[in-house]
């Protein structure tokens, strides 16, 4: 006998509810679900509901409602393209790059002097005199981050040894450094020595167009990279680089260290032949 009235109770409530909303002027048009249809609006107010993922009916202010959907509601609103038109003033500060071009092209040269080969032959020597000797055979200014140093618990009159013959600066440097938890950043027109934690990512930007027949072979490039490429260091394995595409240009978020591999990386790439670089296929 409870039970039957409650039955009761919950039909007839029901049957209020889909008469009060017919009668406010928001009854069903059918039962069958709707893709995501604004049925009234009053104002310009931004579609909040369907950008949280919502039901129902925003009331007051913007008074949106929504009828029911799919499966796959809410289903993805495609943006309409608007033309941009230029403000008749001169080219933007960072857009131009004149201000930094002196700037970018002094650590730019940097990089180049780090790819020097030269002979080095120190026994045990403090950590600071080596960087002093390379400092005088590359001239460029070399800073030692004492902090990133001491989070490390290591001193800049550590010894450390370097012999070699007809190497790469950059190298002999990566070689003395890798124990020690250490790298090097190029920063501010000079080659800074801190840690891997305090080595702050940079961007960089590579047009795959260069190396690359066309685009179906990139997300295989990048799965590669996040596989091969310090792969302890991208954001899928707890780490902070990132990539991704814009078009033909791979724009990557990483540390000094990780953009030289990959730089090295993707030169070794260009070098294959582009009819065999085809996306990988699978057996259904």
């Amino acid at each position: 006998m409870t039970r039957s009235f409650f039955s009761m109770v919950g039909i007839a409530g029901g049957i209020a509810l889909v008469t009060a909303l017919k009668i406010g002027g928001l009854g069903f048009v059918n039962q069958t679900p709707e893709i995501l249809v604004q049925r009234e609006t009053s104002s310009d107010q931004p579609n909040v509901l369907a950008q949280m993922g919502g039901m129902g009916g925003g009331m007051g202010g913007g008074d949106m409602i929504y009828s029911a959907t799919s499966a796959n509601w809410p289903a993805p609103k495609l943006l309409v393209p608007y033309e941009w038109s230029k403000a008749n003033v001169e080219v933007p500060g960072w857009l131009d790059g004149a201000a930094d071009a002196e700037a970018n092209e002094r650590e730019a040269d940097i990089r180049r002097r780090l790819d020097k080969r030269i002979d080095l032959s120190l026994g045990k020597t403090p950590l600071r005199s080596f960087f002093q000797t390379l400092s005088d055979e590359l001239g460029i200014a070399i800073l030692i981050d004492e902090k990133g140093l001491e989070d490390e618990t290591i001193t800049p009159e550590d010894p450390v040894m370097a012999v070699r013959t007809d190497t790469r600066a950059r190298d002999i440097i990566r070689q003395v450094l890798e124990p020690l938890n250490l790298t090097t950043v190029v920063k501010g027109e000079a080659l800074v020595v801190t840690n891997k934690k305090n080595s702050a990512n940079i961007i960089r930007y590579y047009d795959l167009s260069f190396i690359l027949p066309n685009n179906t072979v990139t997300n295989d490039l990048i799965h590669a990279i996040e596989t091969l490429i310090t792969p302890e260091t991208w954001v899928n394995s707890g780490g902070t680089s990132m990539m991704s595409m814009v078009g033909s240009v791979l724009v990557v978020h990483a540390n000094e260290e990780t953009q030289e591999e990959l730089a090295t990386f993707l030169r070794e790439i260009s070098k294959q032949d582009p009819t065999n670089l085809r996306p990988r296929r699978f057996e259904e």
